[in-house]
């Protein structure tokens, strides 16, 4: 009995034995089978919430595009509406009754003194325009009426004198009494050759001054002003040398000529040497102005101190515009006087001797 019921004990326990191995595989196999349905629902989970977030900020982006839509058209809209309140607004003046029309008209016909007595502000402006006239005219006009002009620059005069005929007549000789550009100075530190006897000048406020030197000669030179405003000649002055020599007359009668001839290129050669002549025949220590044209001109004698402290006494031709003079500051016409004939023909003879004393 017992063997036997020992036989049948063992292959209950080898039953037991399989069933718990069964158990046991058929668990991790719903444990493997379990976890990877739990993996494949996560990766699905995390998908959908993916393609959510997606969605989500599609409709955020366009909710923002939305907005932004919004507010360009709510700009517009007030750019339109500020467009329509600055829109001018044309208001229509009120119709003039016909009282007001008599009271105007009634004014307009009161003569000026009766119309400043009714408004006051009519004297006020009337004063407040001329003090502007006078004023402007100050600013403007006082310059050149302490400042009157020859109506020419420097350069113009320069080229006038250096193409003169006698000039020209005297290059073809081999001599030349042209000069160059001076340079601009102090009036101060380099006063007028005439000193004392000048008598049209300048004011520096108004006008520039200039000297320099003849161009290849040491005998004299060149100065005058030129107006500020413009830069016309004020005066201009050529000074010559003058000493003991025998050639010194001459030599100053060329200057003297030739300067005549830039002032007046309407001359012949010798028409101008005839004007200069008679003006130096006449020469008697009277200063003052022989005219023609714009133009006066004289020939004063000047002292002046050179370098060392030598005394120097020069011949000069000084310049000015006609408008710049009194009635009682001239002493001759020329235009009175016509150039004759004879006179011409003897200042042609005298041509060729003078070209030497420059020389």
């Amino acid at each position: 009995m017992s063997k036997s019921m020992n036989k049948d004990q063992e292959p209950q326990q080898n039953v037991d034995e399989k069933l718990e191995n069964n158990i046991e595989e058929t668990a991790s196999e719903l444990e493997e089978a379990v976890g990877e349905k739990a993996k494949e629902a996560v990766a699905d989970v995390s998908d959908e919430e993916k393609s959510e977030e997606g969605e989500v900020n599609g409709e955020e982006n366009n909710a923002d595009e939305e907005s932004e839509s919004e507010e360009s058209e709510e700009s517009e809209a007030e750019e339109d509406e500020g467009e329509e309140e600055s829109a001018p607004v044309i208001e229509i003046p009120a119709p003039v009754s016909d009282e007001e029309k008599k009271a105007n008209e009634k004014f307009r016909n009161l003569s000026l003194i009766d119309k400043c007595k009714q408004d006051p502000l009519i004297p006020v402006c009337v004063i407040l325009a001329v003090l502007a006239l006078i004023v402007a005219g100050i600013y403007f006009l006082l310059p050149n009426v302490l400042t009157p002009s020859m109506g020419m620059t420097l350069q113009e005069f320069q080229n006038r004198y250096n193409n003169g005929e006698v000039n020209k007549s005297l290059i073809n000789s081999g001599a030349d009494i042209g000069f160059r550009s001076p340079a601009y100075v102090d009036i101060k530190s380099q006063p007028s050759v005439l000193g004392d006897k000048e008598v049209i000048s300048a004011k520096s406020a108004y006008a520039d001054f200039f000297n320099g030197p003849l161009k290849y000669y040491s005998i004299g030179g060149i100065e005058g002003a030129t107006r500020k405003s413009d830069n016309m000649l004020s005066y201009v002055r050529v000074y010559v040398l003058y000493g003991d020599g025998d050639g010194d007359f001459n030599t100053i009668w060329l200057y003297a000529s030739n300067t005549i001839s830039a002032l007046y290129p309407e001359l012949s050669m010798y028409q101008a040497m005839d004007i200069a002549m008679n003006a130096m025949n006449e020469f008697n220590g009277d200063e003052r102005f022989y005219v023609k044209g714009d133009y006066a001109f004289r020939l004063v004698a000047a002292k002046k101190t050179g370098d060392g402290g030598v005394e120097y006494v020069y011949i000069v031709v000084d310049v000015v515009p006609r408008s710049a003079l009194k009635a009682d500051q001239i002493r001759k016409d020329f235009d009175a006087v016509s150039a004759s004939a004879p006179a011409s023909e003897s200042a042609s003879d005298t041509t060729a001797a003078t070209s030497a004393a420059t020389t």
